[in-house]
């Protein structure tokens, strides 16, 4: 179990390392559909495997930081769009 422990570590420490290398390069309109991906994979893998079940408010947050990465990304194309960038 030790391994499979080092193991899992080993991934999430370089999962966190790319993204965060990923938004300090790309942009952020494309990066940030995959940095709220962890929140829908953490919600899921505590309901499946750990049986918690979210409560109202922790799905109120979920939907309100999603929510808003999603205006800012609408919002983004909007402002490019106008601009002629598009």
């Amino acid at each position: 179990q030790w391994l499979l422990l080092a193991g899992a570590v080993s991934v999430g420490a370089f999962a966190y390392w790319a993204i965060t290398e990923a938004t300090r390069v790309g942009e952020i309109s494309a990066v940030a559909p995959f940095r709220y991906s962890r929140l829908i994979f953490a919600l899921a893998i505590g309901t499946l495997i750990f049986k918690e079940i979210p409560d109202g408010l922790t799905l109120a947050g979920a939907a309100l930081i999603m929510g808003s990465g999603i205006y800012a990304f609408y919002r983004e194309r909007v402002r490019k769009k106008q601009t002629g960038l598009l």
